[in-house]
């Protein structure tokens, strides 16, 4: 019996080690590592039932709202869940997520993803995976690979075997390794999930924006989009959960107008489940953000989301009365270094901006390294 005793023991002994060099290695090398998986593994990473609002969507969430100033200005706590060109049948998976996690006090929902033509994005294995790839282990995880049914299932609860030959990306995959290593140690994220870019947009008069205020044309939504949209609908009526709908500002030329009509059908639809729909395109004040507030058509720069975040952060408190919940003294000492980590990151980006130096900020070790001149 005890001969048989330790070649268990020496067997489990072998085992367990393996498991966790397995774990190590998927967890944080033989991974795609970038802004989106620092994004969300930092939500991860926040305390239980310690974030007032959170924001879904794709890239214009992280890029145009900053949870560290919205902290500083009007106290509550906030975060992007949120991964590049995000597609609309992630949304239901986004908010179970989300509510597995934490109880905000509302949800912020921007349209873009049910915006895409159909299948154009849905079936992208690159925005599926931003997502997907970035989410614990769990039932909510197993339900959505499941009912996306792709051809290597196994890849997307054992993302190794897709990126096993990611250690030759090495040592350049440093760039977003050593910064995830740290956020872990850390235990959050100074940056809140918010990135932004350098350049600035010029004004070449092409774009519509301030004719589009008073404009209420519509077309209809792709059918894939609208079926995906009043899913997510019928889902937040189901739960009871007290979401917010918007399309975030843009930079609108003509060959985007159509995009315009479809989030204004989009509205219709979110307002007939009886939620309310804030459409920025159309709104006085954020339609009047000149070219320079953005890094691209789609997308504010630190100018820009700095006053949209002002903005969007009033309509919060004011419109919908979410206030503050009381913080630790742990979780309020890191809120304020989110909120004074901002003002630095803000100080390098207008200064790369004024230099003329068009680059993407966020932390990994490059923006990392830019910021800390900024102290």
């Amino acid at each position: 019996m005890d001969k048989y005793l330790k070649r268990i023991i020496k067997i489990i002994a072998f085992i367990i080690p393996l498991i966790l060099v397995v774990f190590a290695l998927q967890e944080f090398v033989l991974c795609h590592i970038d802004h989106n998986k620092l994004r969300m593994d930092g939500f991860y990473l926040e305390d239980e039932n310690s974030i007032d609002v959170v924001l879904t969507g794709a890239s214009e969430l992280y890029s145009g709202f900053s949870p560290g100033l919205a902290y500083e200005k009007f106290g509550y706590t906030s975060y992007p869940y949120a991964t590049a060109s995000i597609t609309a049948g992630a949304s239901i998976t986004q908010f179970r997520e989300i509510l597995r996690t934490q109880n905000p006090k509302l949800i912020l929902v921007e349209i873009n993803p049910f915006l895409y033509p159909d299948n154009e994005n849905e079936t992208n294995e690159g925005s599926i995976r931003n997502f997907i790839d970035n989410v614990p282990l769990n039932q909510n995880k197993i339900d959505y690979v499941e009912e996306l049914n792709p051809e290597h299932k196994e890849e997307f609860y054992f993302p190794l075997m897709k990126y096993h030959n990611s250690w030759s990306e090495y040592p350049g995959g440093l760039k977003f390794l050593l910064p995830l290593i740290e956020q872990r140690f850390r235990g959050y994220t100074l940056l809140k999930g918010y990135k932004s870019n350098t350049n600035t947009c010029s004004d070449n008069g092409g774009y519509m924006n301030k004719q589009l205020v008073n404009d209420s044309k519509t077309l209809p939504l792709y059918e894939d989009s609208e079926n995906k949209l009043r899913e997510l609908l019928k889902f937040c009526q189901e739960e009871n959960l007290n979401v917010v709908f918007f399309r975030a500002p843009h930079l609108t030329p003509k060959s985007q107008y159509n995009t315009f009509c479809r989030s204004n059908r989009a509205g219709e639809i979110i307002r007939e489940y009886g939620f309310d729909f804030l459409n920025f395109e159309r709104d006085s004040v954020t339609a009047n953000y000149p070219a320079e507030d953005y890094y691209n058509v789609q997308h504010l720069n630190i100018y820009g989301s700095e006053k949209f975040t002002e903005y969007l952060g009033g309509i919060i408190q004011s419109k919908y009365n979410v206030q503050p919940s009381t913080l630790t003294d742990n979780q309020k000492q890191q809120w304020n270094e989110a909120a004074n980590y901002y003002h630095q990151f803000y100080r390098c980006c207008d200064d790369k901006i004024q230099s003329g130096v068009n680059m993407e900020i966020n932390e990994d070790l490059t923006g990392i390294r830019e910021i800390a001149k900024y102290q």
